[in-house]
């Protein structure tokens, strides 16, 4: 699809991602024969997105090997996952110059649609000879697994159906968010799989399961499973391998505070971003559980005068705005360059930037949440190496049992 083929993988992931080096479990991924199911388990920031678009991008359109499939589907629990893995995933194409915008001569381009609901996906299910990229979210994707397709005429159903059951990479990535839907697909695999040893499949669907926290027991939930889950290959990053700036020298001290009520929570929130170390030079970010929580929250500290006469700038998201509100957050401070020189930012947000989002604080305010979000939540401090502050707020003391406190101070 490509004019030249660049010399190495290395080379051709320098010039779609525009870092240098890739690491080592994305090499050693790229370098697989087949992409068998596969759990990926690869702490955050280290480049899980990349790592997976530019493995299949080298094996199955740069070095055309065809036992790699047509179609990658990524599969995701939010709506503003779904958004920015799209903007991610076009970017690269475009460098490339294959990306296809659904005008003129499809071959030797690849399309990139979103399944989401109030998006046009545009007829890719009129080009299953073709490569494509379908990114949606997890209520979408997997009912037209099943063969009823949300939003779809009932007469296109056997159609995406069968494009998403043969030729088909799955990529279910932040599973931890999924719920009912990482189960769903555990089993609409081990179904494929039964299939492909009956000879049924001429082209056969993978599933890699992806997330920062991922345990191969979730995904034995039911008996159609076990056997899936057998020796299922885990690509993870060996202790041997963990050194480096994003290893060494990194630290992230937890102190877990109780708070009685939003008040308590604004003023800690404000004194803590007033104190912050001069060395620091990126945002403080404060996550909490409900939407409810962050408005309020964001209220309390737009009117506080200690912050207006700092010069602070607060902002806000959150899932309730409105895409046309969105757009512009990637540009203005979702993105590592806006990280940087800029420690007297506040981010108010909900669970949205818990995964899929590259940003870096040198202050992080977290309200307690379970272990599995914590930690994704711990990877937006720090992210790109150096030190950082966490503060984990319990706004309900009183009621926590102490075995959920203690846990928060873990060491980690």
């Amino acid at each position: 699809m490509t004019e030249t083929i660049p010399s190495s993988y290395e080379t051709f992931f320098s010039s779609v991602t525009g870092h240098g080096q890739p690491h080592g479990w994305q090499k050693a991924l790229a370098a697989s024969e087949t992409p068998e199911n596969r759990l990926v388990r690869i702490p955050t920031g280290f480049g899980k997105t990349q790592g997976v678009l530019s493995a299949w991008l080298w094996n199955r359109v740069i070095l055309g090997d065809d036992r790699w499939p047509r179609r990658l589907v990524w599969c995701l629990p939010m709506r503003v996952l779904v958004e920015q893995t799209e903007q991610e995933v076009k970017t690269a194409l475009s460098l490339l110059e294959i990306l296809w915008k659904e005008k003129g001569s499809h071959n030797g381009k690849i399309g990139v649609h979103r399944l989401m609901g109030g998006a046009d996906a545009g007829e890719w299910h009129l080009y299953p000879e073709e490569c494509a990229v379908l990114i949606g979210t997890q209520d979408m994707l997997l009912s037209r697994a099943l063969n009823r397709g949300y939003a779809s005429p009932r007469a296109r159903w056997p159609m995406e159906f069968g494009q998403l059951q043969q030729d088909a990479l799955w990529v279910m990535d932040e599973v931890q968010l999924m719920d009912v839907g990482l189960a769903t697909s555990a089993q609409i695999q081990a179904f494929r799989d039964d299939d492909q040893r009956q000879g049924k499949t001429p082209r056969p669907a993978w599933t890699w399961w992806m997330s920062a926290t991922l345990q191969p027991d979730w995904l034995q939930k039911s008996p159609d499973t076990m056997e899936l889950t057998q020796d299922l290959p885990v690509t993870r990053i060996p202790v041997e391998a963990r050194s480096g700036p994003l290893w060494d020298g990194v630290t992230k001290p937890v102190e877990l505070r109780p708070v009685e009520n939003d008040k308590a929570f604004a003023s800690l929130i404000q004194q803590a971003h007033l104190d912050k170390p001069e060395s620091a030079d990126s945002p403080t970010l404060v996550v909490v559980n409900r939407v409810e929580t962050a408005v309020q929250l964001y209220e309390k500290l737009a009117k506080d005068k200690s912050l207006q006469d700092a010069d602070a700038e607060i902002r806000l998201i959150h899932s309730r705005f409105r895409p046309a509100e969105r757009a512009s957050w990637r540009d203005e401070f979702l993105n590592k360059a806006a990280c940087q020189g800029t420690p007297n930012r506040i981010i108010i947000s909900t669970q949205v930037v818990e995964a899929g989002v590259d940003i870096s604080a040198s202050l992080l305010v977290t309200e307690l949440a379970p272990w599995a979000s914590l930690v994704q939540r711990f990877g937006r401090c720090a992210r790109w190496g150096g030190k950082a502050q966490v503060l984990v707020i319990d706004t309900q003391p009183k009621d926590r049992p102490p075995d959920l406190r203690d846990s928060v101070t873990t060491p980690l």
